[in-house]
């Protein structure tokens, strides 16, 4: 019985992926766009990588950096809005994610911290803060490690220094692992959008305004690309090394309920640099920007002389 129960669900699931039409999350309000920052796109050898610029006269500009699977929109809608007044920014879509060009080629922090710093030498920026959040953080090390002198300082949201699946990429269960997370992601494309949309609503980090924009942002990203490299997992980083000669003054922002980078992950950041000091958000997961914007600007504000 429970054999055909499950049967019939798989079938179900899988009919309705393939042949059923998608709907929107619309919740019967005005639908608004959460950041009205229009942007541009600049090249970087031959990739095309998509940027919203905010300008504010006489401020030094931070570098928003997002974190893996969403865009620079859909990691920072709560933030940007409030400090859009208060000082200049840049929004960058790393590799692969939201508008900017895709790649079957290996995803890496590495490159990606290049691709930052074009941009930032394209702008004929000489002075700017970074903000990154999870692998936005980890690219945001490797940036202050390569170009110290141009970065004033660094907010690092659930950093890490190096990624624990790594070491299991040639493990057969683990390759079996990934293959698993593959097969669910071309056959459910829909799951992982699906899953975000629902944490916003029930975190109440999401406006019933902002329902349409979210739903389809999160429909976006660009799970072929991404998952075609394994996931998050076995993204090549890592920074203990190196982490003692970050001289960048570096804060560092941890959910203390966080189970993707746990305590003891962030933690291992904030102990081997030089010029950190930690705050953490006790009853926070990992999705800090989204559900403690609030506690985030305070702490940005304060620790950048907003």
């Amino acid at each position: 019985m429970i054999k055909t129960i499950a049967k019939v669900f798989a079938f179900t699931s899988i009919f309705k992926n393939l042949v059923l039409t998608q709907k929107s999350k619309t919740e019967g309000v005005t639908q608004l766009h959460p950041v009205k920052i229009p942007g541009r796109t600049i090249f970087v050898r031959e990739k095309e990588y998509f940027i919203r610029e905010n300008f504010v006269e006489g401020t030094v500009p931070i570098i928003f950096l997002h974190s893996w699977g969403t865009d620079s929109l859909g990691s920072w809608f709560n933030v940007l809005p409030k400090i859009k007044n208060l000082s200049s920014f840049i929004t960058i879509d790393l590799k692969n994610h939201g508008r900017s060009d895709s790649s079957w080629e290996r995803w890496s922090v590495d490159e990606n911290a290049d691709i930052v710093i074009s941009i930032i030498d394209e702008l004929n920026i000489d002075e700017c803060y970074l903000a990154g959040w999870s692998m936005g953080s980890a690219v945001s090390l490797t940036i202050s490690k390569k170009i110290p002198e141009k970065i004033k300082k660094m907010v690092l949201i659930t950093p890490f220094s190096w990624i624990e699946g790594e070491r299991f990429k040639d493990n057969y269960l683990f390759k079996l692992l990934v293959g698993g997370v593959r097969i669910r992601e071309r056959l459910f494309p829909n799951k992982n959008p699906q899953s975000k949309f629902s944490y916003l609503k029930k975190s109440k980090a999401l406006r019933n305004e902002f329902t349409d924009w979210a739903w389809n942002n999160l429909h976006q990203s660009k799970n072929d690309f991404i998952y075609g490299d394994g996931g998050r997992h076995v993204v090549a980083f890592d920074a203990r090394e190196w982490l003692s000669e970050i001289e960048t003054e570096t804060l560092a922002i941890i959910g203390g309920r966080d189970s993707l980078v746990p305590q003891k992950a962030s933690k291992e950041v904030t102990t081997n640099m030089l010029n950190v000091k930690s705050v953490t958000f006790k009853d926070a997961l990992h999705g800090i920007p989204w559900t403690h914007d609030e506690e985030l600007i305070d702490e940005l504000k304060q620790f950048l002389n907003l």
